[in-house]
């Protein structure tokens, strides 16, 4: 027990002295008489607790600064984005307007589909279903949830598909260079191209419309607060048969693909009022699904009624038939001898049927050299008349210029001269560069359309300006617009004159003449064949009509690009086009 006590007692002892140094160590701190060891209970350094404390302002000052930054400085900016996290004002596609045909038939229209999109799966749904998802907050058009995201968008429908894409167009988003170039471009609403799409763009644009939608912080619809409804474009009729532009199209393409060539360009045209009755281009394109015909190397956005620049050959020869018989120089009565070809400068022009069947035509005039397309015949009136003749004749019936047709991007063709030459080539013009002139060859250009105008100026004796668009509907307040037919040339020649290429295209489809594929037709026709040569491959092939030949309500023209002979691929294209008109609408 003693020793048991002892131990107890040391150990008080020992505690006891700690105690006193550490009550002594407090005393001298709290009088700050601790300078020879500079600790503090613990063993903290001093140093470190007043570097703690300085740290610890300097971090408060900094939030202190940037509070006032943010509540002060830019309070009004901050309370805004505030305000604009809470509330979104989004714009919304509107519906374009319609188009139609000349018969009342939609030819494009629009419809709002929903889309409900997760990751990369995309499926159509109804627009209850997008209402249904958005209330219960699974997903919505200005939030994505656990379903996804619902996608709203305003589908272009086209009822004729290919078939009418050149003469209609298509409709796809703006793009960032295009709005960077014009800031009056809405991003909401898709853009008219080609066609009436694009022409017509301004009055088929409908007007967005706009919500403002109250949002919560994860950005989920709490509420709509306003909603300004979009407004839909207006309508517009078109001059255009729905009936007649199928068939057109299919026979186009059909023959345009049996020539290997697969393609072409098909115009019809009311002779007497110049509307376009249809307009089709080959090959030609989705206009609901554009994306595979974008690396088309056969070009099928390009629109060859109106800016393929072809030489027009034989076709041409009514130009040169009434520039002849307009100068005096010749009449109804010269005569020329085909003997199959003419020698010029060292350099021999000959006649197709020389050529082909080693015959000729003998003596023949005006009448028959048309109705027969006789080459040497009009190798001679080129001689007779001159180069200057027979441009001044064309550029009054309208080639070398644009018709004015309500289609984008039209091309001029050409009509060379020795000016033209001398300046463009630096050559002078020679004699033979006349005698191609004659028939269509040579530095000669024209477009489709061109030569349906004048055809159909041969028909009527107007020369009318080619149009699409007949009406557009009124809306917001806007009148209704109409368009009438424009006359842009009467009496440019004689009707002695006019009457005489008429009896010589009217021979062209009877037996005897060029047009074979008409020559048994239960209705007559007025017409005119041609072959036109031009480097790089096969001959184009041309044909132009109207009908009936004494009466004309229809004009047409048909090209089937390095097709080969006109008689035989283009008429083809021309007589079904005509048989279904008279079987259907005559």
């Amino acid at each position: 027990m003693i020793h048991v006590r002892g131990r107890r007692r040391i150990n008080e002892n020992m505690f006891g002295a700690e105690s006193s140094i550490w009550q002594e160590k407090t005393s001298k701190w709290r009088k700050g008489d601790l300078e020879d060891d500079g600790y503090v209970a613990g063993g903290l350094s001093l140093s470190r607790i007043y570097f703690f404390y300085l740290v610890s302002f300097l971090i408060l000052l900094v939030f202190v600064a940037r509070l006032f930054v943010l509540t002060v400085v830019a309070g009004a900016r901050n309370r805004e984005l505030a305000d604009n996290n809470r509330v979104k004002l989004v714009e919304f596609e509107a519906g374009r307007g319609k188009i139609f045909d000349r018969r009342g038939d939609e030819l494009a229209s629009s419809k709002i589909a929903y889309f409900l999109k997760k990751d990369d799966k995309e499926r159509e749904i109804t627009e209850t279903d997008a209402q249904n998802l958005e209330k219960g907050g699974r997903a919505g058009e200005y939030f994505e949830g656990v379903d996804g995201k619902v996608m709203r968008e305003v589908l272009r429908k086209y009822n004729l598909g290919e078939a009418g894409a050149h003469v209609l167009g298509y409709t796809s988003v703006v793009q960032v260079e295009e709005k960077e170039q014009d800031k009056s471009l809405s991003t909401t609403n898709a853009m008219g191209r080609l066609g009436i799409e694009d022409t017509y763009d301004s009055f088929l644009l409908g007007k967005p419309g706009r919500r403002l939608v109250e949002v919560d912080a994860e950005g989920k619809n709490v509420s709509i607060l306003g909603v300004e409804e979009a407004r839909s474009g207006r309508d517009v009729y078109s001059t255009i048969d729905g009936g007649l532009q199928k068939v057109a199209y299919d026979s186009l393409k059909k023959y345009s693909d049996l020539a290997t060539s697969k393609k072409g360009a098909v115009v019809v045209e009311n002779p007497n009022t110049g509307e376009i009755l249809a307009l089709a281009s080959a090959p030609s394109f989705d206009p609901e699904d554009i994306g595979r015909a974008v690396t088309d190397k056969n070009l099928p956005f390009f629109n060859r009624v109106v800016q393929g620049n072809y030489p027009p050959g034989s076709v041409f020869k009514i130009v040169s038939a009434l520039a002849g018989l307009e100068s005096g120089k010749v009449d109804a009565n010269t005569e020329f001898d085909d003997t199959g070809s003419i020698k010029v400068g060292g350099q021999t022009f000959s006649n197709w049927f020389y050529l082909e069947y080693g015959k000729t035509d003998g003596l023949i005039k005006m009448k028959r050299a048309i109705a027969r397309s006789n080459d040497v015949f009009f190798y001679k009136l080129g001689q007779e008349i001159g180069v200057d003749t027979i441009k001044q004749m064309a550029v009054k019936l309208g080639y070398g210029q644009k018709t004015a047709i309500d289609l984008p991007d039209e091309s001029f063709g050409l009509v060379p001269d020795e000016v033209w030459k001398k300046a463009g080539i630096g050559e002078s013009w020679f004699l033979g560069d006349t005698l191609h002139l004659a028939i269509g060859q040579g530095f000669m250009l024209t477009t489709p359309i061109q030569v349906n105008k004048i055809t159909s100026y041969i028909a009527s004796g107007k020369l009318t300006k080619p149009y699409l668009v007949s009406k557009i509907n009124g809306g917001d307040g806007a009148s209704e617009i109409k368009f009438e037919p424009k006359v842009v040339g009467e009496n440019l020649v004689s009707q002695e004159h006019l009457d005489l290429v008429r009896a010589g295209m009217e021979g062209a489809c009877e037996a005897g003449g060029t047009g074979a594929p008409f020559f048994n037709a239960k209705y007559r026709v007025a017409c005119k064949t041609g072959t036109a040569e031009e480097l790089g491959g096969s001959s184009h092939a041309w044909f132009t009509v109207y009908a009936p030949a004494d009466k004309p309500e229809i004009a047409l023209t048909v090209l089937v690009e390095r097709g080969g002979q006109g008689s035989a691929v283009s008429a083809p294209v021309a007589k079904e086009i005509l048989d279904w008109w008279f079987a259907n609408r005559k």
